[in-house]
């Protein structure tokens, strides 16, 4: 890009995105500029991130109402984030100033306008009702029945989500939460299991893709069993931890095939377009199904990609915002790597076990580690997992024999923190399902 003046992107940021700081400095290089927008509230709560921000980009602090002259005042080409919540934000933005990446439906990250949309369309089977009060819930539950699905329409799956599947559920949510506002009651998608018959491997998938004006969805990720423990999280919802990500899926090529045009024709659906979108598809008996898709990167997974050869999402992402494709090459994965988030099967009480960086590193396969339980810290504060780390290897075969030696090898690091009786198959997590 000599001689050619990068554009202005503006990204939105807020702690624990999917793109740190320094992620962002690195994807940006060759691309664009990257122009760092920070709303006041944030700004006022995290006084150090706005310092560091200061330091490594144009910063601007974003007072509420201020949308509509955003980009105009700071000279942007384009606007994202990495983080869920701004995507409304930025969606404002976006539709005030005609950029690419808006959305052919308004809200489209609200899980129940999702819902609608895909009812619409006759994309899925779930029914859904927003609930704003406990006599709201109710009234779903009345009318919807059970098994189903409390949670937030806007937030991260697992954030204060509840299985209601029986009486006693229901009454442990009308006693015990609080906070009722932005809320969805659904029917509960059937339970499958992943057609490959890798017994770990959970019934769900994740789609990642780079849509322009059409979709390239550059990986699949199967995901491992979650671990569900009922009643036990903040505001009387469930803790609900994913605990892995494998690429490539091991998927069979039909059913690939047909996940990948269902998540297409659920993106044509609410009009998707110049931005990365994370989509969670559940494996029923009777064909996939929508659990949600979130109009940003996730999380992890970018390095997880980035591990198995594939490509950059992070960049892919500050690129679409101007309306550009990626230049790299969006042809699949190579090799084999595996993200694993082991939970702790007691969510209660202080970490015991003291475990560092470099004892996990020292396990098989092992090749990054991104976060570890401190000793002495509630088990809450890394969202009750053990550790976060990475394995990569040539085949499925060797990242698979990894996994068990690595798992055994976290049983022993964290035995004061297990139960006498817990055997490596806890650790792996598979406690019930995910929606």
């Amino acid at each position: 890009m000599a001689g050619e003046t990068r554009p202005r992107v503006g990204v939105v940021h807020a702690p624990f995105g999917a793109a740190s700081l320094r992620d962002i400095k690195r994807a940006a290089e060759g691309v664009c500029c990257p122009v760092l927008l920070i709303r006041d509230e944030v700004a006022a709560e995290q006084p150090g991130l706005v310092a560091l921000a200061r330091r490594l980009f144009e910063t601007v602090v974003v007072a509420d109402g201020s949308e509509s002259t955003l980009v105009r005042q700071c000279r942007l080409d384009g606007v994202t984030t990495f983080h869920d919540a701004e995507l409304d934000l930025v969606d404002r933005v976006l539709a005030s100033a005609g950029l690419p990446g808006r959305t052919g439906v308004d809200h489209a990250w609200d899980k129940l306008v999702q819902r609608s949309t895909l009812r619409e369309h006759g994309l899925t089977s779930v029914r859904a009702r927003g609930v704003d009060s406990r006599e709201d819930l109710a009234a779903a539950v009345a009318e919807l029945g059970r098994p189903g699905v409390l949670k937030p329409r806007r937030a991260n799956t697992g954030t204060s989500l509840a299985m209601i599947d029986t009486a006693d559920d229901f009454r442990h949510q009308m006693t015990a939460r609080a906070a009722w506002r932005g809320l969805l009651y659904e029917t509960r998608i059937p339970d499958g299991a992943h057609p490959s018959g890798v017994g770990w491997l959970g019934d769900f998938v994740s789609v990642e893709t780079i849509n322009t004006d059409r979709h390239r969805h550059v990986a699949v990720v199967d995901k491992l069993g979650p671990s569900l423990v009922k009643h036990c999280g903040a505001d009387g919802a469930d803790s609900l931890n994913e605990v892995g990500d494998l690429v490539p899926s091991r998927l069979p090529g039909d059913m690939l095939a047909e996940v990948l045009d269902y998540t297409s024709r659920c993106l044509d659906a609410l009009g998707v377009t110049w931005r990365v979108t994370h989509s969670e598809v559940k494996l029923t008996p009777t064909g996939p199904e929508l659990i949600e898709v979130n109009g940003r990167t996730a999380g992890y997974l970018s390095r997880l990609v980035g591990l198995a050869h594939g490509p950059d999402l992070i960049r892919a992402a500050l690129g679409l915002a101007v309306g550009r494709s990626p230049a790299e090459p969006l042809d699949g994965l190579s090799g084999s790597a595996l993200l694993l988030l082991p939970a702790f099967p007691d969510r209660r009480g202080a970490v015991l076990s003291d475990v560092s960086a470099a004892d996990l590193l020292r396990l098989p396969g092992v090749v990054g580690v991104d976060e570890v339980a401190s000793a002495g810290d509630p088990r809450s504060r890394n969202g009750f997992r053990m550790a976060v780390l990475n394995l990569v290897a040539d085949s499925f075969d060797e990242i698979s024999a990894g996994r068990e030696a690595t798992l055994d090898g976290i049983n022993r690091l964290f035995a004061r923190d297990l139960s006498a009786g817990l055997n490596r198959s806890h650790a792996d997590a598979g406690h019930g399902g995910s929606q």
